[in-house]
Formats: C-alpha cells, structure tokens, sequence
C-alpha cells in the first residue's frame, strides 16, 4: 500500500492517468444519466444532485493531482463530500438511488488508502456510509447484493494500489542499483588508477636499477681499462713483450665490458608497447639467438588477443632473464620458448636441454620475478627432467584491457 501519509511531491504513474481517466467518465455519464432520468432523483432536484457530484469530483482534485499528493486530506475530502451527499439523499430526503454514486469513492479509497488510514477509513467508508443506505432500501437481500459491489470497487482499488506500490518499488530498486554500480565503477577507476600507479613505480624502480647495473658495469671496466693503459704506457718502452701482454688483456677486459653493456642496455630499452605480445617475445629470442649462437624455437597456439602493457612487460623481463639464466649457467645448445593464449590466463614456458640447476630455490633473477608474477596473481614452476622448463601463467582479464 502507498505509505505517504503527509504532503509529498508526487508524479503520476500510467496507473494514476487511467484511474483519473476511469474517475471522470464515470463523474461524466453519472450527471448525463441522471439528467435525462431525473425522476430517479424523486425529491432530490437534479441542480443539487449536480452540486454534489461536482464538488465529489472537484474537491478531492485538490489533494491528488500531479506533483502533489496528501493521503489524509483527500480521504477526508472524500469521506465529507460522500458522506454528506450519503446523509442528505438516505436520511434526510428518503431517496434511493444506485450504488453507482458511491462505487467510485470506494475504489479511489482503496486506491489511496495506507497502513496508517486504514484504521479508520475501511470503518467509515466500508461500514458506516453503506449502513446509512439500507433505510432506503424495502429488502435487505438488496442491500446485501450492493453491498457485494462496494466491496468489489474497494477491492479493484487496493488491486491498482498494489501494482502503484510495486511500480515505485521497482523503480526504486533500478535507481537503487544505477547507483551501485556507478559506485562500483567509481572505486573500479580508483583502484585502477592505484594499480597504474603500482606499475610505474614497479617500471621506474626496475629502469633504476637497470640503470645503477649500467654505471656499475662502466665504472669497472673503464676505470681497469684507464689504469691498464696508463701502466702499459710506462712498461711499452722497457718492457715491450710485457705491454703488449697487457694490452692484449686490456682488449679483452674492453670486449667483455662493451658486451655487458650491451645487454644492460637491452634490457632498459623500453619495447615497443603497441605491438603484439608474440611480435615482442620473437624479437627478443631472435635478437638472443643472433647474439648467442644458440638455436632457439619459438611457438605460440591460442587466439592471440592484445595484453595490457604490464603484463607485456613482465613477460619480456621473464624471458630475457630465462633465456640469460639458460645461456650462462646451464650452458644450454637449445632452447624452446612456448607462449600459449587461453580466455582467461596466458603462460610461457622456456625449455632449455642445459645443466640442471644445483639448487630447488631459484636464484636472485628468477626470484625477482617469481614476486612480481605473485603480486600480479600469477604462478611460477620449474621442472627439471632432461633439461629443465620453467613455466609462468598470469590471470588475465580481459574486460579491463580497455582501461590499461
């Protein structure tokens, strides 16, 4: 039932046009029928019974009508006008007139009534002002048969409430969860924006230390080949054989320096993020194949679908440092990289038929980047059977690909 029981800014339903529609022309043929049958009316003139219904349908307007509704005020409007009109024609005039006079006033009653008016509108309206009829009426079987369309009326009435009330509920409830979800995509941006703000920093503390590797590797091998140099500028003339021995070692120390530097500044140059995760990872096992000598397959199966730049970037940092790992401690002659797409994860093994490590625990490198897979929701195995294969698998989810 509707639960205002005071003022309230009210905009109507479908439902309140139709009962106004339904109200009106039943006001309407109501005068028209009893103008052309005004011998009904017996004492009653019709200019007074004219007056009545008028007022019956004018006066409660004011209390029920768009953007403004009161539940007390236009009950009690209905309850005076009705019951003065019920007074007037039943105990005063000794008339009898039809139920329909007083059919619609208990529909819209139904209609209107609350939890709180209804302890004192189903009395009056429902008891008191039928009672008032059956003086006027020569049987009670009558009385009772009308007394079954009142009941009738009201009950259509509380039926159009019901479905009023639900309609608000309804409403309600989507207004209720429009604005769930604009919180919830609110605290979405938030927390993406928190976790963009992760990555970064993730991205500028990996290119700092990227970037202290470089100045150490440097600052070592330049600083030798300077102090090389300078002790065999003084032992060229003295000692020839002995100079040349030191240059030949400086050349060495220069080469070895020059190829560090070289993969320090591999590994900082940031990849191109607009290209496809497979386009990247071939890059880096053909780039690494060329440098190495060593044959590398390379394969991917699945759908390929664009990643987000940070798992790009974890995937690239995972390989390089497998494939280094591979090369430099377990001396492998082979090695097969497998990038797999499913719709909801994505992994990369890196098989190698080199050494197998000395050690369960991985080492400083694969640890490193065994975290960052755990801080992104990912999984890191090593298995160590005629060779060794390390495996990665990252969740994905794709509907956020558009916000990275």
């Amino acid at each position: 039932m509707k639960m205002e029981t005071t003022r309230v800014a009210w905009h109507w339903t479908r439902t309140d046009w139709f009962i106004f529609a339904l109200r009106s022309s039943w006001y309407g043929t109501g005068l028209i029928y009893y103008y052309v049958e005004q011998e009904q009316l017996g004492q009653l003139s019709y200019q007074t019974f004219f007056l009545f219904t008028s007022l019956g349908f004018f006066l409660p307007l004011f209390f029920w009508r768009p953007h403004y509704f009161h539940v007390k005020h236009y009950l009690l409007t209905e309850l005076v006008v009705t019951g003065a009109f019920s007074i007037l024609v039943n105990n005063i005039l000794g008339v009898y007139l039809s139920t329909s006079v007083i059919l619609m006033p208990m529909l819209m009653v139904g209609y209107m009534m609350t939890r709180d008016t209804s302890k004192w509108t189903i009395p009056l309206f429902l008891i008191a002002i039928p009672l008032n009829r059956i003086w006027t009426m020569d049987h009670s079987f009558t009385f009772f048969i009308q007394y079954i369309d009142i009941l009738l009326f009201f009950s259509i009435g509380i039926g159009f409430n019901r479905i009023t009330a639900s309609q608000k509920r309804f409403k309600q409830l989507l207004a209720a969860n429009a604005q769930q979800l604009n919180e919830i995509e609110q605290q979405n941006k938030v927390l993406q924006h928190y976790a963009n703000e992760i990555e970064r920093l993730a991205l500028t503390e990996e290119r700092n230390r990227m970037a202290r590797d470089l100045h150490d590797t440097i600052g070592h091998h330049f600083t030798s080949v300077a102090i090389g140099l300078d002790a065999a500028i003084f032992m060229i003339d003295r000692q020839p054989e002995l100079a040349k021995e030191k240059l030949a070692t400086l050349s060495e120390v220069a080469r070895t320096g020059l190829s560090e530097i070289r993969r320090t500044i591999h590994q900082i140059a940031p990849a191109d993020e607009e290209s496809l995760l497979t386009k990247q990872l071939e890059k880096l096992t053909l780039d690494f194949s060329t440098h190495t000598e060593t044959p590398i397959d390379y394969e991917w199966s699945g759908t390929e679908y664009e990643a987000p730049p940070h798992i790009k970037h974890v995937f690239q940092r995972y390989l390089q440092e497998c494939l280094t790992n591979a090369k430099r401690h377990g001396e492998a002659t082979y090695i097969r990289v497998s990038l797999h797409f499913q719709p909801d994860h994505l992994s990369l093994s890196i098989y190698n038929n080199g050494k197998a490590m000395s050690s369960a625990t991985p080492g400083f490198g694969l640890s490193k980047m065994k975290q960052r897979l755990q801080e992104i929701g990912g999984t890191f195995e090593i298995k160590q059977e005629d060779g060794v294969t390390i495996r990665c698998q990252i969740p994905i989810r794709r509907d956020s690909f558009g916000s990275n």
